[in-house]
């Protein structure tokens, strides 16, 4: 008789033989003294609304100086930090590439259209008329004082006189240099200029050169392009994005400085090149717990991925109880030290919170599937499953929160009948999560279910395994 391991690292994908695992809506952390347990699984955060904007949907978010500003519809609003919405401006059209920034006095707004400019002492909301701004651009940055942003369908960039948006000189302008790929997207990080196109990565730095101040970083252009604009998104130091690499590749990637480095698995990797479609990709970042997440959703595919940058692990997001969705967040916000994001449908805004167990009154299923237990395919016998859970967490949303399991003897390809075991009332600290005489067979796999709106937390688990061998 030998207790054996039941989690790893691994997502399904390409073959069950490989792996069948899946973590749903719980991410690993990874506990350095070792207390109870070096790795505890902790259910992924829920969200409630903060406010709903009366225009909808959510495009993009800019924090200025204390002030959530918002482009939805065709609308442009402040949010504070008490939720009160202030409606400071209108567009004439919708685009879904939208791209909100700012120098500290103009707040400048780009989509796939046109540009607005807010000016915040004024409060006076314009369209940018000037000729030699490259319309339709959707996305812009601000760096050396100045705005930037790519001519469509060409390898231009065009730059704003100093601090003004409003205003686009024909002179200043430079043109993407080592590959042939037009730029599709910029963005300025860490001091540095960033030229991306769909097959390479151009940096450029302010050299303080006239007309253009802006000279290309020699040797530093990285043949990884991007594979769907809206996937960018600011992970702690560094820029996490769908790229594509020189093969022809697709896979998450992170920029840190000038280096670029994969950070999906080819688990998730598979998965994507299964999609139909993936330049659709929308990403967004929020922190928990000290761990920060990069949430990746494909929306065609109804798929939502989420990578955690401190154990460098993935697991998949989802709201509601279906058998395989997506996660309903798609733009995300750091703003007064909270986390938020918007969906695709509404004007809501939402707050992810650790101690919230439902995607605003959704339940939220939480899955495990298991690596194979298995003994070099002997028969074996499983007379027990442990689970080292929380207890005794029930709540008043629900008052006896219970734990399912199913149990697959064929490798996971089928799963037998779910069993249920309670998870303790409020105070019921003695409930052990015990599944027993789960049979015989040559290749198990374990699905553990909760959607019961109660706080979800794993020290570890292990099955006991019966053999000839044992």
């Amino acid at each position: 008789m030998k207790p054996v391991s039941l989690f790893g690292q691994g997502i399904r994908s390409i073959s069950d033989i490989i792996t069948r695992q899946r973590r749903l809506n719980c991410f690993y952390s990874v506990r350095p003294d070792g207390d109870r347990s070096g790795v505890v699984i902790i259910g992924s955060p829920g969200s409630f609304i903060w406010v709903t904007l009366p225009d909808f949907p959510v495009n993009a978010y800019r924090v200025v100086n204390n002030l959530l500003y918002v482009q939805a519809g065709l609308s442009f609003f402040s949010v504070t930090a008490s939720g009160t919405i202030t409606l400071l401006g209108s567009l004439t059209e919708q685009s879904v590439i939208t791209t909100i920034t700012d120098n500290g006095f103009d707040i400048t707004i780009v989509n796939s259209f046109n540009g607005y400019v807010y000016n915040i002492a004024s409060t006076v909301f314009s369209k940018i008329t000037d000729v030699n701004f490259p319309s339709g651009c959707g996305t812009i940055c601000y760096l050396g004082e100045r705005y930037i942003s790519p001519v469509p369908n060409s390898r231009q960039y065009r730059i704003s006189t100093q601090f003004d948006g409003t205003t686009w000189t024909p002179q200043i302008f430079a043109t993407k240099e080592d590959y042939s790929d037009n730029i599709i997207a910029v963005d300025s990080f860490l001091g540095v200029l960033i030229l991306w196109g769909p097959f390479s990565i151009e940096f450029w730095q302010n050299a303080g050169t006239s007309p253009n101040p802006f000279q290309k970083i020699v040797g530093a252009t990285q043949t990884w392009g991007l594979a769907a604009i809206r996937s960018r998104s600011v992970l702690g130091q560094t820029i996490a994005f769908l790229g594509q690499n020189p093969d022809g590749g697709i896979q998450v990637m992170r920029l840190a400085g000038l280096s670029v480095t994969r950070i999906s698995t080819e688990d998730i990797e598979n998965e994507i090149h299964s999609f139909s479609v993936y330049s659709d990709a929308v990403g967004m970042t929020y922190t928990v717990n000290g761990h920060s997440f990069y949430q990746i959703t494909f929306p065609t595919a109804n798929r939502t991925f989420v990578f955690d940058s401190m154990t460098s692990v993935w697991h998949e997001g989802q709201t509601g109880l279906s058998v395989q969705a997506s996660h309903y967040g798609r733009i995300g916000a750091i703003f007064n030290s909270n986390n938020y994001f918007s969906d695709s449908s509404t004007g809501n805004i939402y707050q992810f919170d650790i101690n919230s167990y439902t995607d605003n009154g959704t339940q939220i299923k939480r899955e495990i599937a298991t690596k194979h237990v298995r003994n070099a395919g002997n028969e074996i016998d499983i007379s027990e499953l442990f689970l080292d859970m929380e207890v005794g967490v029930g709540n008043a949303g629900e008052s006896n929160p219970m734990v399912g399991l199913q149990v697959s003897r064929d490798g996971g390809k089928t799963f037998g009948p779910q069993k249920i075991v309670p998870l303790g009332k409020i105070g019921e600290w003695y409930t052990r999560v015990i599944f027993r005489r789960l049979g015989t067979g040559r290749d198990f796999v374990f699905l553990i279910t909760m959607s019961d709106p109660v706080k979800f937390v794993i020290a570890s688990g292990s099955a006991v395994v019966e053999s000839e061998d044992a």
